[in-house]
């Protein structure tokens, strides 16, 4: 139950960790799935899918995200400040506190959450290809126990 819930927690973690609207950073807004073959998960199991769309009026982004995993189906919607101010959002019942902030070309937010009593970090860099078609993103998740790297790799639909 315990790994469903981190699971679970986590994909939201992910679906919530994009953003950019500035007019001279990348702009990754639209409809966007998961290329789960392009993608590496580590020792964590794929999930079957990720879904997500991403709006904006910068420099708050709004990113409505449908994952299906292990632990079934999960429907989530956060909201991220793009300009380096805290933001808090609950998912299922998590509080998750987090920032952005440029650097360069790729946005990296870091988000901070306590499940089950331990302290989980997880900072995402987002980058978005030269071609606007996809976009990586970097994932390291922080815990005591260690730390954990993942890449997903998003196509634009």
């Amino acid at each position: 139950m315990a790994r469903c819930l981190f699971i679970a927690v986590f994909s939201c973690l992910l679906l919530g960790s994009v953003a950019s609207l500035a007019a001279d950073k990348p702009n990754f807004s639209g409809s966007w799935k998961l290329d789960v073959e392009k993608s590496d998960f580590g020792p964590m199991p794929k999930p079957e899918r990720i879904d997500y769309v991403l709006t904006h009026k910068d420099p708050e982004l709004t990113v409505k995200s449908t994952a299906m995993t292990q632990a079934g189906e999960v429907s989530n919607e956060v909201k991220i400040l793009t300009d380096g101010t805290e933001f808090t959002n609950d998912l299922h019942g998590q509080q998750i506190k987090g920032t952005a902030k440029w650097e360069g070309a790729t946005l990296v937010v870091t988000q901070k959450a306590t499940m089950q009593g331990t302290e989980i970090v997880v900072v995402t860099r987002w980058t978005l290809a030269d071609d606007g078609k996809s976009m990586t993103q970097e994932v390291s998740i922080s815990t005591p126990q260690g730390e954990l790297k993942q890449k997903a790799v998003l196509d634009k639909v």
